[in-house]
């Protein structure tokens, strides 16, 4: 049974110059298509219509394999955002500690330095000694 032919500018597919060009000259006497031209039309659209059905195939995959790794990413970063925020707190309670056992430490040297100022005020070595080791401290304050 012959597919039924059709006329005037109906859906070819096809849609490419060659392919127009190649119906329009296969059109035989009375406004209807050549078999054949119509044959080789459909054949064209046929691959068309696999091609792009390909191409969505692939496409979607793509898709499907972006989202994944994404997905991926979003979790490998969520992760490392939680590990640096546990780290940034470690680090904040060791930088603390530090700071308190300096101060500590300065207000042990000061009581020390003052005692031993106070002990050694009228020997010279000892008094210059003092201002060698603590430039930053109040040096003139000897006790009577």
């Amino acid at each position: 049974m012959a597919p039924p032919a059709t006329t005037g500018s109906g859906s070819s597919a096809a849609g490419s110059p060659s392919a127009v060009s190649q119906a329009s000259a296969a059109r035989a006497g009375g406004g209807e298509f050549c078999p054949h031209a119509v044959q080789e039309l459909r054949e064209g659209k046929q691959e068309l219509i696999i091609k792009v059905q390909a191409l969505k195939k692939e496409l979607a995959e793509w898709r499907g394999r972006m989202g994944q790794q994404v997905e991926t990413y979003r979790s490998d970063l969520s992760a490392l955002q939680s590990s640096l925020t546990t780290d940034m707190g470690s680090l904040r309670g060791e930088l603390a500690g530090v700071k308190a056992r300096i101060c500590a430490q300065l207000e042990a040297n000061d009581g020390a330095l003052a005692a031993l100022r106070a002990a050694g005020a009228g020997d010279p070595p000892t008094v210059a000694a003092l201002a060698l080791a603590a430039p930053g401290s109040s040096s003139g304050s000897g006790a009577a």
